[in-house]
């Protein structure tokens, strides 16, 4: 077997099936498996798959997350290569036979992934140029001008043609060497949900392999359609983001990373309120009293000079 898809599953049985006709469809250069690992979605979503004979189902007793149950697909796998990939994708082409190629004409290459197309069929963020750290966070609130100053079009989706060098590819669509994700023993379990991918390409980086995106491999994401944007959603993600910060930096380092965070999420919640804007106000209010909370344990109390800040 060349290849072992792996997709994690929680309510999205539709467009998981979705998912792996395009990659019966498209699939013709290498033999390949897939592996569906249910995080204990809802009856009437998993009926859907059990009598799929085109996928391995592995029914799970609790939401165990997406780095774990990744883990959980990995060790039923049998490919010389793994490919995980997300239920709200579909391949335009034979994308598993380029990166498998890929991999296999580069045995310094990790982890690869191809170039992200929306649903329209433009460009979408396909992979990060940098890992998450204080810059990239203070360069996100700047509306990511770093980035698109240093790296221009290529920030985010590969416009080259040519194979580059990334710091990290992206959950949805990362084909990783069996070589490296067992030498990094794969998904760290600390992580929920969100940075795990983070995490898992900077151990693998730090093993001496590259992460490279392969542009002639070309996948749609159907980008928050798997899930609803949601109160926990925020949870989860700084959740994700504090694990990793505390994990690969320093308590001085993530005071200096808390405090600019905070300054920031106060600074949009005030624009927002002069400005009459009452959507993304709420949202930097929401994720202001939650990066409080998680922070330091406990909300900020609301004062005179901090009135936008109310309880959700």
């Amino acid at each position: 077997m060349n290849i072992s898809v792996i997709i994690v599953n929680y309510n999205t049985a539709a467009l998981l099936l979705n998912c792996v006709d395009s990659i019966v469809e498209h699939t013709q250069g290498v033999s390949y498996e897939i592996i569906v690992v249910d995080n204990h979605s809802d009856e009437a979503d998993v009926v859907l798959l059990r009598n799929d004979s085109r996928l391995q189902l592995l029914e799970q007793p609790e939401n165990l997350g997406f780095g774990r149950a990744n883990n959980i697909g990995a060790r039923k796998a049998s490919g010389e290569h793994m490919l995980l990939l997300n239920p709200d994708t579909r391949l335009v082409n034979d994308a598993i036979t380029i990166l498998y190629n890929y991999l296999e004409e580069h045995p310094n290459t990790g982890v690869c992934g191809g170039n992200i197309l929306d649903a329209e069929g433009q460009p979408a963020h396909s992979y990060h140029m940098l890992l998450p750290s204080i810059l990239s966070e203070m360069d996100f609130a700047c509306g990511q001008l770093y980035r698109r100053l240093r790296y221009g079009r290529n920030a985010q989706y590969n416009h080259t043609g040519s194979p580059l060098r990334v710091a990290m590819i992206t959950g949805a669509d990362m084909m990783v060497r069996r070589s490296a994700w067992e030498e990094t023993a794969g998904f760290d379990p600390a992580f929920f949900m969100y940075c795990e991918d983070a995490d898992l390409c900077l151990r693998i980086q730090k093993q001496g392999y590259s992460i490279e995106n392969v542009p002639q491999a070309q996948i749609i994401h159907l980008e928050g359609k798997s899930f609803v944007e949601t109160r926990e959603h925020c949870r989860r993600s700084l959740q994700g983001r504090f694990t990793y910060f505390r994990k690969h930096y320093s308590t001085t380092y993530n005071v200096i990373a808390d405090t600019l965070n905070l300054l920031t999420l106060l600074l949009a919640t005030v624009i927002c309120t002069l400005t009459l804007q009452s959507g993304p106000k709420h949202k930097y209010q929401q994720r202001l009293r939650l990066y409080w909370q998680m922070a330091y344990g406990r909300a900020p109390k609301a004062t005179s000079s901090t009135q936008t800040i109310k309880t959700i």
